[in-house]
């Protein structure tokens, strides 16, 4: 059996790890931190059958908060738009430390070996392959790990892919303009009788290029103030203040979270998979690129990625082998979510009156905030000829608009067109496009 190397305790490198580990195979994991620490300190929504999706069995003592229908609203507060989702027994709000500590848990279980409080600090290689990891130990002791292949799970800035050689084709960075700076933080609430069903998002709140949100929990405020470009204390302070004036129940006291973090809003990186390497997660830019959830993706894509791994024979993890991963995952997950990469893409050239018209004028509607689940049923030259026609008001954003909704259309006939198996000279010419949109 193979002997894998994961670096770092992220979802999708836990659930890749939980499912080799079950096959027979060696499995380690290194993690930075603590298993108390491992991940951010707040609360995500999840489809609760994706456990069952990865073949893993459902938490059953996990603390899951119900889901609330996401109501959008134009920076004047004007307009508000609906997503329905409300409260189902198949999604909810998870605690990202507890699942972290139940997927550890079912992999420990399984035969995974963890050292926490151990540095990842780059990836060692031959010419043509990953063969292990660099790693600083609690007392600082330094040592490379080597297995058949490294599973990078270490997040968007991770080191390993950051220090992977150009020749390898993976992405060093995640480019600077799908980059999301967010403050979250979880503050008292005063009056135990507020309570609101909503999830509230606030677009260029407070007239800054992002989006804020206010979920009222019946024990907390949830709070999370995001912006490209880079995030002020003066800006928090900001939408904070204005939050206050909105939601008198919001107190002073930070009883969680209340730190700055960074989190790509991008479509999936047009190449993930190298000879002995695979990346997963937030290190393969797996989120939805318009609020930045990604526990779901990242999941499925361990268990794809576990799936196209217990393939390979001999331990030979080549990019021809590890393949199927990537074509598997950007056909059924990344199709859908580079319209959504897209319509985020257009909202960061926007300023707040622009997106005060496309919302008050039905050009950005639910159909459009919907496309996150993939419904492209709507678009089509009609649909496109109406939403120009309702910018002429405002001109000089019809070359961009226009531009992005042909990319609307385009974009996922180009995903879907990924070559099925490897041919490096299609698949160069796939990424040249796919990349330049």
């Amino acid at each position: 059996m193979s002997s894998i190397i994961v670096a770092g305790a992220g979802h999708g490198g836990l659930t890749a790890a939980y499912n080799l580990a079950k096959a027979g195979h060696r499995v380690r994991v290194f993690e930075k931190n603590g298993i108390d620490t491992v991940g951010h300190a707040w609360h995500d929504g999840m489809w609760l059958g994706t456990f069952d999706r990865v073949h893993m069995p459902r938490p059953t003592d996990m603390e899951f908060r119900p889901n609330k229908d996401m109501v959008f609203y134009n920076p004047k507060k004007t307009k508000t738009l609906t997503l329905e989702f409300g409260p189902s027994p198949q999604t909810a709000f998870v605690d990202r430390h507890e699942l972290v500590k139940y997927l550890v848990s079912q992999c420990e279980a399984a035969g995974v070996e963890f050292s926490f409080h151990t540095a990842v600090l780059g990836c060692e290689c031959t010419f043509d392959r990953v063969r292990g990891l660099r790693v600083r130990y609690p007392d600082g002791r330094e040592e490379t790990v080597f297995g058949d292949l490294v599973i990078d799970a270490a997040g968007m800035d991770s080191p390993v892919r950051k220090s992977l050689p150009a020749r390898f084709g993976v992405p060093n960075e995640i480019p600077d303009e799908d980059v999301f700076f967010v403050y979250r933080a979880y503050y008292e609430k005063t009056d135990p009788a507020a309570l609101d069903p909503r999830y509230s998002v606030y677009f260029f709140h407070c007239n800054h290029p992002g989006m804020d949100w206010m979920i009222t929990e019946e024990d907390c405020m949830d709070v999370l103030v995001g912006k490209f470009g880079g995030l002020s204390q003066q800006e928090i302070d900001e939408s904070l203040a204005d939050f206050r004036a909105e939601y008198p129940a919001m107190g002073s006291a930070v009883v969680r979270g209340g730190y700055m973090s960074k989190i790509p809003l991008t479509k999936t990186l047009s190449c993930i998979v190298a000879n002995g390497y695979a990346a997963v997660g937030d290190a393969a830019g797996m989120t939805v690129p318009l609020n930045g959830c990604g526990i779901d993706l990242s999941l499925q894509a361990g268990g794809m990625l576990a799936n196209a791994a217990s393939g390979v024979k001999d331990g030979n993890y080549t990019r021809e082998a590890l393949w199927p991963y990537q074509e598997r995952y950007c056909i059924l997950e990344g199709n859908k979510l580079v319209i959504v990469a897209k319509l985020r893409a257009f909202l960061a050239t926007l300023r707040g009156e622009n997106v005060d018209f496309l919302l008050e004028n039905d050009i950005l509607t639910q159909t459009e905030i919907g496309m996150a689940g993939g419904n492209m049923r709507a678009v089509n030259f009609r649909y496109i000829l109406r939403k120009l026609k309702r910018l002429l008001p405002q001109a000089y954003l019809l070359p961009a608009a226009a531009k992005q909704m042909r990319g609307v259309v385009r974009l996922p006939k180009i995903t879907a067109a990924i070559p099925a198996q490897y041919d490096e000279a299609r698949v160069r010419r796939w990424r040249a496009i796919y990349d330049s949109i």
